[in-house]
């Protein structure tokens, strides 16, 4: 019973919520059904064991000779130890089974991740994917090692346990009948309810993640403007919400148990009025008596779990929900990406981000010469990074075509594709992890003469003298223990390390000082050399190291040139140079940015 990555395919099972809990369950036929036939074991032989005891005890009431109640004793014995033996198999192989599960729908969770990312998770919080990959995927457990187990059994013992004690006395079957089906109907006359309360808790639950989440990440941000007692009172009535939805989850779950308890008291009478209105033995009517009450073990079993059926059924939505997301660009390329520079060519983009908003991109032309680099420039919401992204394939163009070497790049493997590409983001992420897993994750073999060679040149070596272990500290979350400039320095040594023939740079020195952006100068030049790159740039001294600048407006290139040639031809370009260079004047009188020596401050 072996659990290999993608048993259903990588994907996952295709269906929402029951039916793919159903389907995934259908890849583990025989340890669930291994599963099922020790819990009709388990269960059978309790039931067989508590009527042959309610036998003897009739037997011993009624002054039968000892030798007659030894080989029934030892019998009963005999049906506890099949109990307790079916009972421990049944849990070893219902959980194994599930765990082995879980593991397939978290790999396939990840594989979602992968396929939608980055642009089918801008839309979601941050919290709700955690809670859907932890909680939401934990939740499925119930199901696979309790609720699927419970439901095959309860479907086959009660008729089994009816029809024997129909064949020793019908009448008595005939009694209990009406009280199982009730019984088994609770649940399907409150499954509404129940539902509606499961969805009310799994939801509220997501709530307090994501905004417990957003507490956590902003927790500088928020005690900053001193908006502490306004996100503890968020997260306050959030909980509240919660606790009453839980609390009332619980109030119906309670009236479930307390109805079936009433209807299984009921039939315990019906089949003890029936025994004595028969006339039948001591033995017998002892017998039937408790035979009638544990019959009802199945059911009641069952409606433990099936309690919290919506809460597990609204989890199954939300996985299989993420699971079904397409992806938000197609991996259909077939050629393999190049491997040297080459032009990359916009030809009349359009693009928007929802069917409903504006287009940010407005049939955008520009051409990026191979092993040039073009510095972007434009105001803010002109559409410069949403360029960037597309480059990447973070999404696609709704109209025009994006080309690499005269190829649209949708023809291209998206892997090949993201390996031809190098990309320096403005929000540099890093993991909280080493400084040097932080590095490799651009080139996971690199070597250790590399990695001093990029650390080198991107100025790095200052920092490692500062931290305690060099490049084996742990960097903290997000690169806590860093500041902007030095977190700058590390993507652009994880670019270099990347090697990679088309260079993306996002305001790649947008957070370093005056004095530290010419230090790293030598870097980025050796970083574009022979690399077609394409910068997204504001700040004046990036720009006029450019081949070329285009000014992008309102979604549309209006112009292309080289900075000088471009600075006297273009009026708006002459204003936008003219409010950088104030901008640049005031940051020159800002002091340099000293590394700290601690995490403090950061």
């Amino acid at each position: 019973m072996s659990w290999q990555p993608g048993l259903l395919g990588d994907t996952g099972p295709g269906r929402r919520g029951t039916a793919g809990l159903l389907r995934v369950l259908a890849a583990y036929r025989f340890p669930y059904a291994l599963s099922v036939l020790f819990g009709v074991l388990n269960q059978g032989a309790g039931i067989a064991a508590l009527t042959l005891g309610g036998y003897l005890v009739g037997l011993a009431l009624t002054g039968a000779a000892t030798s007659r109640l030894w080989p029934l004793a030892l019998l009963t014995l005999a049906l506890m130890a099949v109990q307790a033996l079916a009972n421990w198999l049944e849990a070893w192989i219902s959980h194994e089974l599930s765990f082995r599960l879980l593991a397939e729908v978290r790999y396939w969770l990840y594989r979602a991740f992968e396929r939608i990312a980055p642009g089918g998770l801008v839309k979601r919080r941050t919290g709700d994917l955690a809670a859907v990959a932890l909680r939401d995927a934990e939740s499925l457990e119930i199901f696979y090692a309790h609720t699927s187990i419970y439901i095959a059994v309860a479907l086959i013992l009660p008729p089994v346990a009816l029809a024997g004690l129909a064949v020793v006395a019908w009448p008595l079957a005939l009694a209990l009948t009406p009280w199982l089906l009730l019984v088994a109907t609770v649940p399907f006359a409150l499954r509404r309810r129940n539902a509606a309360h499961g969805r009310r808790v799994r939801d509220l639950h997501a709530l307090v993640g994501t905004r417990t989440v957003d507490l956590v990440q902003g927790i500088r941000e928020v005690l900053t403007f001193g908006r502490g007692e306004d996100a503890r009172v968020g997260i306050a009535e959030a909980s509240a919400e919660l606790a009453e939805a839980q609390r009332r989850q619980t109030v119906r779950g309670g009236l479930e148990q307390a109805v079936c308890a009433a209807l299984t008291g009921a039939g315990t009478v019906s089949v003890l009025a029936a025994a004595v209105w028969r006339g039948v033995e001591v033995p017998t009517l002892v017998a039937a008596t408790v035979f009638a009450t544990a019959s009802f073990t199945p059911l009641l079993t069952l409606l433990k779990v099936t309690r919290i059926w919506g809460l597990t059924s609204s989890s199954a939505d939300w996985v299989f929900d993420l699971l079904e997301e397409p992806a938000v660009v197609a991996d259909t390329g077939t050629r393999d990406a190049p491997a040297t520079a080459g032009t990359v060519t916009f030809d009349g983009v359009w693009f928007r981000y929802g069917e409903h908003e504006s287009w940010v991109l407005r049939g955008a032309d520009l051409t990026i010469p191979a092993g040039s680099t073009v510095a972007l420039v434009g105001a803010t919401g002109a559409g410069k990074s949403t360029m960037a992204n597309l480059l990447l394939r973070a999404f696609d163009p709704q109209r025009g075509v994006l080309r690499v070497d005269g190829v649209d790049i949708r023809e291209y493997r998206l892997a090949g594709l993201l390996r031809l590409v190098a990309y320096v983001p403005q929000d540099v992420f890093l993991l909280h992890d080493t400084l040097r897993e932080n590095l490799v994750l651009a080139a996971p073999e690199a070597s250790g003469a590399a990695l001093d060679e990029v650390c080198a040149a991107a100025q790095l070596r200052p920092v490692l003298r500062r931290l305690p272990d060099g490049l084996d500290t742990v960097v903290g979350q997000r690169g806590a223990r860093l500041s902007g400039g030095e977190r700058q320095r590390v993507a652009l040594a994880r670019a270099l390390l990347r090697d990679a023939p088309i260079l993306v740079l996002d305001e790649s020195s947008s957070q370093l000082d005056v004095l530290s952006e010419r230090e790293i100068g030598a870097a980025l030049d050796r970083l574009r050399a022979g690399r077609t790159t394409l910068v997204i740039a504001h700040r004046l001294a990036t720009i006029r190291t450019a081949d070329l600048v285009a000014l992008l407006e309102h979604g549309q290139v209006v112009d292309v040139a080289p900075h000088e040639v471009l600075l006297e031809r273009c009026p708006s370009y002459a204003a936008l140079i003219a409010s950088q260079r104030d901008a640049d004047a005031l940051l020159a009188a800002v002091p340099s940015e000293q590394p700290s020596t601690s995490s403090e401050g950061r």
